[in-house]
């Protein structure tokens, strides 16, 4: 099995295994991979600029209740998080990828460095349907694994941190939470992945229910926040700050909520 960007995936696997990955996640992976996730997953070795490297995953959710706020999230995201990352001393050193969801997962664009990131806009973010939470965080792990494990396959240093920012319980998925929760664990274990779960508190949903929505995938690291223009803006620009830390912390998990 082989693609010309990721090389032999046979390969990939391997040593994923070898780094501790049991068959149960790397089915989770098997079964997210799909000609658009290999074509896009992540920029070639010649186009980085350093090899210690932080990759960045956003998970986004796009159903409908997100559509009273997309305007401020828009904001938000190209301002607080994309525009504030570009201009710190690290910029160099995080790639960024992200994903929407409702009940379809959309990989909006690969890992990319931060000058070819796209913002956000209305045509692309543009709320609709239900919730496909588990199939969207399924798809962004995927995503993160296979290109950590090409990148320290040739020898690239990697930090991963992985976002979730949702408003709502998962009503669309087929895929079960206990298989993500699984694969979260594992990741974590490696001391590599910094996974962390936005629960955004509205329409009725309590704090509680988003508390247990994070555990049920494994999210350990949990900020419940409000969908005010305010709000949006500190919580991206948090995301920013602690994703540029932890592309230069070195020997230590790195933490976002702190």
């Amino acid at each position: 099995m082989s693609n010309n960007g990721l090389g032999n995936l046979d390969d990939l696997f391997q040593s994923a295994q070898d780094d501790g990955l049991t068959e149960e996640t790397l089915d989770l992976v098997m079964t997210n991979l799909n000609g658009l996730t290999l074509a896009s997953v992540g920029v070639p070795l010649d186009q980085l600029a350093s090899n210690e490297v932080t990759l960045a995953m956003n998970i986004i959710d796009m159903s409908g209740s997100m559509a009273p706020y997309a305007a401020d999230l828009i904001c938000a995201y190209n301002d607080d998080y994309l525009a504030a990352m570009a201009g710190s001393t690290a910029a160099d050193d995080i790639l960024v990828s992200t994903i929407l969801f409702n009940d379809q997962v959309e990989l909006f664009h690969g890992y990319v460095n931060l000058p070819d990131a796209p913002p956000l806009v209305r045509r692309v973010y543009n709320p609709d349907g239900s919730t496909a939470l588990y199939d969207a965080v399924a798809t962004g792990l995927t995503n993160m694994v296979v290109y950590t494990q090409h990148l320290r396959q040739r020898g690239v240093m990697v930090r991963c941190v992985a976002l979730v920012y949702s408003d709502g319980d998962d009503n669309a998925s087929r895929q079960a939470a206990t298989a993500v929760r699984r694969a979260s664990q594992e990741l974590l274990k490696q001391e590599i992945y910094t996974l962390g779960y936005v629960g955004f508190a509205s329409g009725g949903i309590a704090e509680a229910q988003l508390r247990r929505l994070a555990d049920a995938i494994g999210f350990p690291e949990i900020l419940i926040a409000g969908l005010s223009h305010a709000e949006l803006r500190r919580i991206f620009h948090m995301v920013s700050l602690s994703t540029v830390r932890a592309s230069q912390q070195q020997g230590t998990v790195a933490t976002i909520f702190a």
